[in-house]
C-alpha cells in the first residue's frame, strides 16, 4: 500500500493560516487616576485640625463653609471657616464657644447664629464680631449635646437638652424645642422633651417645623410636622413606625426639600425614610436602599431642589455616599462614592455631615473613622456627575481570520477616569453576522482595564463585534467599540486507514473525516472512486457517522494495483478535503 502524503500539504497550510494570531499589540498599561475632565466630579479633601465635629453650614454669598467642633467629647469648641477651595480662612474661638454646634444664617445673610453649651451667639457674618445673643445662659450641661437651630413663622427655634445632669451618650438624650425672637428677648420651651430629637425647616414650608425623634424604651422612629406660627409648636401630622417596619431606629439626620414637599430621615440601620411632608405617607418610589450593612448617618437636599445626598457608614468598598436627582419618581441610579481610607480621608460619612452649595454644583461631605476621633472635609464638585469611561485603542480579535465554529477571543482595554475602581465591572458584546445579532458572554474587566470576550462564530462571512460598557455607580457608559473580521470555512481532514481486505472477494477501507470547526451535519457523506487499468468507476457514497468514521466496501473486478480515492465536497461551513490509497488486490 502506498499513501500520497503530499495531498494534505494544502490543507495543512490552510489550517496554519486560519490559526495565525493577529499581530496587533494590546495596550496593557494600568490606567492611573486622571485629572477630572470637564463635567466630571472632583474631590478635594482637607483634614480638620481638631478631633471633633458637630455641624456644617454653607454660606453661598461669601463662598464659605462653617464647621463647628463642639460636643460632649470635644476639648475645644470653635468655628472653622473654610473657603470653597478648602483653605482654612479663620478659626473663631471665644470664651463662649464651648460646645459650638448648630448654626444658621439670617435671611439677609448678615448674621451668623451659633449655638454653644451655654448660649445662642450672634456674629457679624463678615467680620465675626460678636453682636449679641447669650439668651440661654446658666444651664451649661444643656448644650453639650448638639441640637438644631432654624427659623419658622418669623421666630427663632432651637433644641437643647432637657436634663439637668451631665449626659453620658448624646444619642439617647432628650432634646426640647425652644422658640423666641430673632434678635434677643426671652426664649421659652415650645415643645415636648423627646429622645434624640432633630428638626429642620424649609423655605417651602415657612410656618412649619419637621422633627424626628425616637420613642422611650425600645426605640421606634417618629416623625412629626408642627405649626410654628405661634410660640408653642402645634402638631399637624405624626408618623410612628411600628416594630415590624422599624425595630430599632434613632434618627441621625433630617432634611426637607426646598419646596417643602419631601422629608427625608436618616435612620441608622433602617436606612433613609422618604416621606410626603404634607401627611407623612411614604413618598412614591423613594430613593432605593443603601448598600447592604450601611448605617445611615446623613441626608441633605441641594438648595436649588435638584439633588439629594445620602450618607452612611459601611465596611469594605461599598458606597458610603449616594447622590441623585431629588425627584424620587425619576428612578435614576444614584452616583456612588466609597470612602475606604480610615487614615487619610475617612471611611464613613459623619452624622449630620452633608451640605450643598446653593446651585448643587458642590457637595460638602464630612467623613470620619470608626473611632470618631479624626474628620475630613470633602469638597466634591459636580457631585451627581459620573467619571468618563472609554475603550482605549482598537479591539483585537485572535485569531485574526477565524473559521466557523472556532473559539475567538476579542480583547481590549477599558479606561475609567477617577480613582482606581475597587470592584470589577463587566463589558458586554454582540456579534452581528449574516444570521442576525448574537449575544456574546460578558467578560470581567481586570485591574489594568484589560478584558477578553470569548465567542465562536457559527457562520461564514463578515462578523462585527460591538463591545459595550453600561457604566456603573461612578462612571458614565463608554461609547461602543467595534471590530469586524472575516469568518472563513473551517478546514477538514479526511484520512483513509489501512485496508482490512485486499482480495477480489472484497476490499474494506476505514477512514475518518474531522474538523476543528462547527460539527459536521448529520447525513454527511464522502464520495468514493475506484481506478484500475480498465478505467475509473464511481462507487456508492459512504455515510459519515457521528464520530466522523466511515467504511468503504468494494468487490474489485480483477487482481492488480487498484487506486481508491475518497473525497468530501465541503459545505457552507466546511472546506473540501480528500485522501487516497493504492491497494494490491490478489485473487
Amino acid at each position: 500500500m502506498r499513501r500520497n502524503s503530499r495531498t494534505r500539504s494544502r490543507r495543512a497550510r490552510g489550517l496554519l493560516a486560519a490559526l495565525a494570531v493577529c499581530a496587533v499589540t494590546l495596550v496593557t498599561g494600568v490606567p492611573a487616576a486622571q485629572a477630572a475632565e470637564p463635567g466630571e466630579p472632583s474631590d478635594l479633601t482637607v483634614r480638620l485640625p481638631t478631633g471633633s465635629y458637630s455641624r456644617m453650614l454653607v454660606d453661598q454669598a461669601r463662598r464659605r463653609v462653617y464647621v463647628t467642633t463642639g460636643g460632649l467629647t470635644a476639648s475645644v469648641g470653635e468655628v472653622l471657616v473654610y473657603d470653597f477651595d478648602g483653605q482654612l480662612l479663620q478659626t473663631v474661638r471665644t470664651g463662649s464657644t464651648d460646645g459650638a454646634s448648630a448654626m444658621m444664617l439670617s435671611a439677609d445673610g448678615g448674621i451668623l447664629y451659633v449655638t454653644t453649651s451655654s448660649y445662642v451667639l450672634v456674629f457679624n457674618a463678615d467680620t465675626f464680631a460678636y453682636v449679641g445673643g447669650g439668651w440661654v445662659s446658666n444651664d451649661f450641661f444643656r448644650g453639650l449635646c448638639p441640637g438644631d437651630i432654624g427659623t419658622a413663622g418669623g421666630r427663632l427655634w432651637f433644641t437643647r437638652m432637657s436634663s439637668q445632669y451631665r449626659p453620658k451618650d448624646c444619642a439617647t438624650e432628650p432634646q426640647a424645642l425652644h422658640s423666641g425672637g430673632l434678635l434677643g428677648g426671652s426664649h421659652d420651651q415650645a415643645g415636648d422633651s423627646l429622645v434624640d430629637a432633630k428638626f429642620t425647616t424649609s423655605p417651602g414650608i415657612p410656618d412649619k417645623i419637621v422633627e424626628a425623634y425616637a420613642t422611650y424604651g425600645t426605640p421606634k422612629l417618629v416623625v412629626g410636622v408642627y405649626d410654628a406660627s405661634t410660640a408653642a409648636a402645634r402638631q399637624l401630622a405624626l408618623r410612628t413606625y411600628t416594630a415590624s417596619t422599624d425595630p430599632a431606629a434613632w434618627p441621625k439626620d433630617i432634611a426637607v426639600s426646598p419646596d417643602g414637599a419631601l422629608t427625608a430621615v436618616a435612620a441608622g440601620t433602617s436606612g433613609v425614610r422618604t416621606l410626603s411632608t404634607d401627611d407623612l405617607t411614604d413618598a412614591a418610589s423613594g430613593y432605593g436602599p443603601l448598600p447592604a450593612g450601611t448605617d445611615s448617618t446623613a441626608v441633605a437636599f441641594s438648595p436649588d431642589g435638584s439633588l439629594v445626598a445620602r450618607g452612611g457608614a459601611v465596611d469594605g468598598t461599598s458606597a458610603d455616599l449616594l447622590v441623585q436627582q431629588a425627584d424620587p419618581t425619576r428612578g435614576e441610579a444614584a452616583r456612588g462614592y466609597a470612602f475606604t481610607d480610615a487614615a487619610a480621608g475617612g471611611d464613613r460619612v459623619a452624622e449630620r455631615g452633608l451640605a450643598f452649595s446653593a446651585d448643587g454644583s458642590r457637595l460638602f461631605a464630612m467623613t470620619t473613622d470608626a473611632a470618631g476621633d479624626a474628620y475630613w472635609l470633602h469638597i466634591i464638585s459636580h457631585p451627581d456627575a459620573r467619571y468618563h469611561s472609554a475603550f482605549d485603542g482598537p479591539l483585537t480579535v485572535r485569531p485574526g481570520t477565524p473559521f466557523a465554529g472556532q473559539a475567538v477571543r476579542v480583547s481590549g482595554t477599558l479606561r475609567r477616569n477617577g480613582p482606581a475602581p475597587a470592584d470589577a465591572v463587566r463589558v458586554t458584546a454582540v456579534r452581528h453576522d449574516a444570521d442576525g445579532d448574537h449575544t456574546v458572554p460578558a467578560a470581567a474587566v481586570g485591574p489594568d482595564g484589560g478584558f477578553t470576550l470569548e465567542d465562536a462564530p457559527a457562520t461564514t462571512g463578515k462578523a462585527t463585534y460591538t463591545v459595550s460598557f453600561a457604566g456603573d455607580a461612578a462612571h458614565d457608559p463608554a461609547p461602543d467599540a467595534t471590530v469586524t473580521v472575516d469568518v472563513v470555512k473551517a478546514p477538514t481532514d479526511l484520512v483513509i486507514g489501512a485496508p482490512s481486505g485486499t482480495s477480489t472477494s472484497g476490499v474494506v477501507l476505514h477512514g475518518t473525516l474531522s474538523t476543528a470547526g462547527a460539527p459536521l451535519p448529520a447525513g454527511t457523506v464522502v464520495d468514493v472512486q475506484r481506478l484500475t487499468k480498465k478505467g475509473a468507476v464511481d462507487l456508492p457514497a459512504a455515510a459519515v457517522g457521528p464520530d466522523g468514521g466511515f467504511t468503504v466496501n468494494d468487490v474489485p473486478p480483477a487482481a492488480g494495483s487498484t487506486l481508491y480515492t475518497v473525497s468530501y465536497a465541503g459545505d457552507a461551513l466546511h472546506e473540501a478535503s480528500a485522501d487516497w490509497v493504492t491497494v494490491q488486490v490478489t485473487d
